[in-house]
């Protein structure tokens, strides 16, 4: 491949990076402020609520925090999946590692419909995490900013 080939071939790929970033992060980038991984979400909306499912794997309900905010529509998801030894007492030499541990933080951009905070709920099941937050008839003119929940851990 000639270099100006070869100049114009990286020269598209980073045009469509830049594209895609856009798409996937409307509004620029934004820092992960220190955490190291981020649980993958699923947003949904039905005809009376809003209904997040996030994959937390390994981490115990009482590890995770979440907090709307109605001034910038988001939910905020924090904790922490702490690293377990595979024997007690014992070190093992790794051949593979794909498993994220440590703090983590997810800020999720909610749909622009009115929401009723009051109602928000979560729980924590077989590794998923799913809060519901209602939906509200018109919105709120409540002085509440931010809401801060706990997770009910359910068994099936």
């Amino acid at each position: 491949m000639a270099r100006r080939d070869l100049d114009e071939w990286l020269w598209q790929i980073g045009t469509e990076l830049q594209r895609l970033s856009r798409e996937v992060a409307p509004g620029g980038p934004k820092l992960a402020r220190g955490s190291a991984w981020q649980p993958r979400v699923d947003v949904a909306e039905t005809s009376d609520s809003l209904v997040i499912k996030a994959e937390l794997a390994g981490i115990g309900s009482e590890d995770v925090r979440i907090s709307l905010d109605l001034k910038t529509h988001t939910l905020l998801l924090r904790g922490v999946r702490s690293e377990e030894d595979l024997q007690e007492g014992a070190r093992c030499g790794y051949h593979q590692i794909e498993i994220d541990y440590g703090e983590f933080e997810r800020e999720i951009s909610l749909p622009e419909v009115p929401i009723e905070a009051g109602g928000m709920g979560a729980q924590y099941r077989n590794g998923f995490l799913i809060v519901i937050i209602p939906k509200a008839l018109e919105p709120s003119t409540k002085v509440l900013m931010r809401r801060t929940i706990t997770v009910r851990k359910t068994h099936v």
